[in-house]
């Protein structure tokens, strides 16, 4: 074999020919050339010689303490102390032998700081010496040139010798062949593209950021994040130099409004830093140029990382993906929590909505839980703020959404009574969602959709809610004015609001707006719907209301009769309307003193109830209520009380203090009150049970915490003072008070009433504790008919006792009569003028004492 390298350049056009049948000829340069023969030659022009230190093997490369690219740990990081513990617990203790790759997948919102505590928690990893190194992967390409970049740092001579697929199967190597180490994948959008990484790195620790919460199954344990708490919130806020001015209430409002959204808050107080302006002055723009103050930044901030864009690369991600971008513009006119999943059915097939939702909540942008939804309260504001050149937020699908919020919202409204509990469960999960859409549209622009909707929850709210009272009266006010705008003052719509008016104004202690709002409101709905249509026959029914109200008790009662009659006629004679006009007729006859009559009414009637709707229907309880507060009163008017009381006469302006007490006593003596009271009313224990299993119905019925719930307490407090227990009568009150403050809060409107009628059970538990202790002298005193002296002292004392709690319950409030009154008729007030007159006289000067004393 002979052979010919030529490395020279070619000639054009030469001819070439080899010398023999196994020669090779070249007019060129070859680097190799096989003959026929299976020879092989091997012409090398250049050869570059490396040292094995060069491009060592992966295993052989320890890690260099100086080799770093962790981001800059922020200053302002505040709070995460339970995802802390968890880092530290998982991923800082040592492996177990035989035990891998150990990977936390941190994932959340964009914004909410996933980021930040993974610097900070790597940060203070690479000061124990750890290896960490830091990978911006937000694509695959981006995590391979990460890794490349590892490689690169580890063996810096690789970089010139070595293309990038090379230096990233490099680093791969390193990973698999050594232990110890951390390697933060940022920003993850794909779990897929981690793959790579875990199948080949055995024994090391991966931290991992991502928006994504799903498909980390098999891949890394998950740790949601969740925004700061508000005091996390603040402390970020004011943490620094140049703290943002500002009062601290105010500060906390903003936080609270921005949603405690890390980057918010942070990029709010450096707006408010930079720009010399307030917590206040932020929240006032934010309010009135939301467009604006959602692309605001300080002059060091990224443009892409403000709130208006933050989310925008997701949106762009879920794009094709129409319903999706829908249901989140759509889900932003609602509460932030516990968003009915039902509120979307309507929109597509089960798949395709549970699927938008996969995707949206597959990227953070909502959560899933029981049945419900959830989305961040800034992510909603976004989502409500037009963005000029913003395909996903444009006005016209915003809009939209809004249309599709308020239509899910009316048409998931139960039909039926709005004071049946039955509704409540249900009703109570779209009351705060409708509340919200109030909230977040402008009066002017509410369509009739929406204008039912604020109607029907202010009505459900009236029956349902506790201290709801004030809220249901501003979504009828709300309604009734986008009725009378869109449908006339006569419109059904507008009429049926008016009628709840009256009522609504009297829940919130209004009594003189209540008592206004029925002026022409029967006139006007039998014009426009006719006598007997159901809205007229409730205007007429708040026309009584009014009538009874005002002491015109003749007026009240011959109107409930005609509506009772109509109701019967139309509805009949047992349903539940029917019914419960019948139990306010019994009212006005307890009023005029009529009580065998209003007694044998509501007997009648509470078995009639009970037959037709059930013993716990919500009117059979109303009635029940009647009987239990209401009759004991009367009964006791019928018997030496009532003749007491009646016997009062008020002193003379020349009566002296002893005549007037002695004449007290002897009017408590004759009428047998003072016996009666010494020696215990006939009340029987049954009073008692009944009671008890009253309010074990109301609890059932209506909750533990409904107003109702709470009044029918009362009954019971009567039962025990009633029976002369006043232990039982000194725990129920304490109970009852400990209770209604908790519910109610020291400062609601009700409080005031119910402390009123506390107080008056008070004095009668004192009263009864003095009994008890003087009963036998007191027995002996008036045997020997003896009231002179300590014996008279005494019984004046107990006489003082419960005038004082007589005087509570009559004595006037600002709003007038309300649930928590007594229904005693008018002896009981003229007895009661009497008794003030008396107590007035009992005030008797001091020698020695500038003040009054008893």
């Amino acid at each position: 074999m002979s052979a010919s390298f030529d490395s020279r350049v070619a000639v054009p056009g030469a001819s070439v020919m080899a010398s023999g049948a196994s020669a090779v000829s070249a007019g060129g340069g070859i680097g190799q050339a096989i003959t026929g023969s299976g020879s092989v030659g091997l012409h090398i022009d250049r050869a570059t010689l490396l040292s094995p230190e060069a491009c060592p093997p992966a295993a052989s490369v320890d890690w260099s303490p100086g080799v770093t690219n962790i981001p800059a740990r922020d200053p302002m990081f505040v709070g995460r102390e339970r995802e802390l513990a968890i880092l530290n617990a998982d991923l800082a203790e040592p492996l177990a032998p035989g035990r891998t790759v150990v990977a936390h997948a941190v994932h959340g919102l964009g914004g909410i700081g996933k980021s930040t505590l993974a610097a900070h928690w790597a940060t203070r990893r690479a000061a124990t010496g750890t290896p960490v190194w830091w990978i911006t992967a937000e694509s695959r390409p981006a995590l391979d040139a990460g890794l490349a970049a590892l490689a690169a740092a580890l063996q810096p001579s690789l970089v010139t010798l070595l293309p990038q697929e090379q230096l990233t199967e490099w680093a791969l190597q390193w990973l698999g062949s050594h232990t110890g180490w951390l390697l933060v994948l940022d920003n993850v959008s794909d779990p897929v593209d981690i793959d790579v990484v875990l199948s080949r790195a055995t024994s090391g620790r991966l931290l991992i950021t991502s928006r994504r919460a799903t498909s980390w199954r098999g891949r890394a344990e998950p740790i949601e994040l969740d925004v700061l708490s508000t005091v996390e919130a603040t402390a970020l806020f004011t943490r620094g130099q140049g703290t943002p001015g500002g009062d601290q209430d105010d500060i906390t409002e903003l936080c609270t409004e921005l949603g405690c959204l890390p980057l918010a808050v942070a990029q709010a107080a450096a707006y408010c830093e930079q720009h010399d302006c307030s917590a206040r002055e932020y929240l006032d723009d934010l309010a009135d140029y939301p467009a604006d103050m959602y692309e605001a930044t300080d002059e060091s901030g990224d443009a892409e990382r403000t709130i208006a864009r933050i989310w925008h690369v997701t949106l762009a991600r879920i794009a094709d993906d129409p319903l999706a971008v829908h249901i989140l513009l759509m889900l932003a006119w609602y509460a932030p929590e516990e968003i009915p999943r039902a509120l979307l059915d309507s929109l597509g097939t089960p798949p395709k909505v549970r699927g938008s939702l996969g995707r949206l909540a597959a990227h953070s942008m909502i959560t899933q839980y029981d049945g419900k939804l959830g989305v961040h309260r800034l992510v909603q504001a976004v989502s409500r703020t037009p963005a000029q050149g913003d395909s996903h937020r444009d006005a016209a699908a915003i809009e939209a959404a809004r249309v599709s919020a308020a239509e899910s919202l009316l048409e998931a409204f139960p039909e039926g009574d709005p004071a049946s509990p039955e509704l409540w469960p249900d009703v109570r999960r779209l009351l705060p969602h409708a509340e919200a859409l109030a909230e977040k549209t402008a009066p002017e622009a509410d369509t009739e959709t929406e204008a039912t909707v604020f109607y029907m929850a202010a009505v459900h709210l009236r029956h349902s809610g506790v201290r709801s009272a004030e809220r249901s009266l501003r979504l009828l006010l709300r309604a009734e004015a986008a009725f009378v705008r869109l449908l006339g003052s006569e419109g059904r719509a507008t009429l049926a609001a008016r009628v709840d008016l009256p009522e609504s104004w009297w829940a919130v202690g209004d009594e003189r707006r209540g008592q206004e709002a029925t002026e022409t409101l029967y006139e006007d709905c039998a014009r426009a719907l006719g006598e007997d249509d159901p809205v007229t026959l409730r205007a007429l029914t708040m026309v009584a209301e009014t009538a009874q109200r005002r002491g015109d008790l003749d007026r009240a009662q011959g109107l409930l009769e005609e509506i009772a009659g109509k109701q019967a006629r139309i509805l009949g004679d047992s349903h539940p309307a029917t019914l419960w006009t019948r139990g306010h007729i019994g009212m006005c006859l307890l009023g005029r003193g009529e009580y065998g009559a209003a007694r044998l009414l509501w007997e009648n009637l509470f078995e009639q109830c009970v037959t037709e709707l059930g013993a716990e229907h919500y009117v059979s309880l109303g009635v029940q209520s009647h009987l239990l507060m209401a009759l004991p009163v009367s009964k006791a008017m019928e018997g030496p009380t009532g003749d007491f009381l009646k016997g009062m006469v008020a002193p003379g302006d020349e009566t002296s203090a002893l005549e007037t007490l002695t004449a007290l006593a002897k009017t408590g003596i004759d009428s047998g009150f003072v016996e009666e009271l010494l020696t215990g009313m006939p009340t029987p224990s049954e009073h008692v049970e009944t009671a008890e299993r009253y309010v074990a119905a109301c609890r059932r019925v209506f909750g533990d915490d409904h107003m109702k719930t709470l009044v029918a307490r009362m009954t019971l407090v009567q039962a025990y003072g009633e029976t002369m227990d006043g232990r039982r009568l000194a725990e129920a009150v304490a109970d009852l008070r400990a209770d209604s403050v908790r519910i109610l809060g020291p400062d609601y409107w009700f409080m005031e009433r119910l402390n009123r009628l506390l107080r008056a059970f008070d004095l009668v538990v004192d009263a009864l504790r003095q009994v008890d202790s003087m009963r036998a002298m007191l027995i002996s005193g008036l045997e020997g008919a003896d009231v002179s002296g300590a014996a008279l002292d005494d019984i004046l004392g107990v006489f003082g006792k419960f005038a004082g709690a007589l005087q509570e319950l009559l004595s006037p409030t600002e709003q007038g009569a309300g649930p928590a009154e007594l229904p005693l008729p008018d002896t009981v007030s003229d007895a009661a003028n009497a008794l003030t007159a008396m107590l007035d006289g009992l005030r008797i000067p001091d020698a020695e004492e500038d003040g009054p004393t008893r």
